[in-house]
């Protein structure tokens, strides 16, 4: 079966052409060498990423929009201006994107929308080290968890009790994990076609499991922005509908 968008065999020799042979080797591997059926994986495989950021692209402003609203309860709409236990990568990114604002976009809201995602991910981990020695301390952000930001998954208790977890920092920085991961590796154009890893772990998720964890993420977030975005997802359809080897 041709792929859409080939009305003859010049466009496929130019989409071979466009891809390295190092690229490709991960489509003919899932293709059992078939090049026509390993072109077919890729495209494939270009249609899943972009349904992937498709749905992160709404999560992941419901997860910073979540954060910074109790940033903001707990200490003002100036919160990065207040020492509240960041740790120094925080600080960092918190610094660096203030400076790359112009200088009439440096409010509240333009800062809010320039942090990217690894940023509101790196909010629920445990927490680094802020300063260089002597004056290097430890910077606890299980204590901010507890102060302010479990508030911002409202669904989280009910649904890691029907997993028959807790709901904890680390329960909810698992999902984000895995969906900030998905969103890198479709960002970079990296293939899904034989899954991927999560940075630092050995172990190694399929599409599937990035769509759940971003309706999973929706879900704690907002239990009804979850359910529209199971209406209208394209990345089930897409995972049906993956080219096969046929006997």
């Amino acid at each position: 079966m041709a792929a859409p968008g080939w009305s003859n065999g010049a466009h496929q020799r130019a989409l071979q052409r466009a891809i390295t042979p190092l690229r490709m080797g991960s489509y003919l591997h899932a293709a059992g060498h078939d090049v026509g059926l390993a072109t077919q994986l890729y495209i494939w495989d270009r249609d899943v990423a972009a349904a992937l950021l498709a749905d992160v692209a709404i999560v992941e402003v419901a997860l910073r929009n979540a954060l910074n609203d109790q940033l903001t309860t707990a200490y003002g709409p100036r919160w990065f201006e207040v020492d509240v236990g960041f740790d120094g990568p925080t600080r960092q990114s918190l610094a660096q994107a203030w400076g790359a604002l112009p200088s009439g976009s440096q409010t509240p809201g333009h800062l809010v929308a320039r942090l990217m995602l690894g940023f509101w991910k790196g909010l629920l981990e445990p927490g680094g080290y802020v300063g260089r020695a002597p004056q290097r301390f430890r910077a606890d952000h299980e204590a901010l968890w507890v102060h302010c930001l479990h508030r911002a998954f409202p669904g989280g208790r009910l649904m890691a009790r029907a997993e028959g977890a807790q709901f904890t920092r680390s329960w909810t920085l698992e999902t984000v994990t895995v969906v900030h991961a998905a969103r890198n590796r479709a960002a970079h154009h990296e293939p899904f076609v034989n899954g991927f890893p999560l940075p630092g772990q050995r172990i190694r998720l399929e599409v599937q499991d990035a769509h759940q964890a971003c309706l999973k993420l929706a879900g704690i977030i907002d239990r009804d922005l979850a359910g529209w975005l199971r209406t209208s997802t394209a990345v089930p359809g897409l995972l049906n509908d993956r080219p096969q080897i046929t006997s």
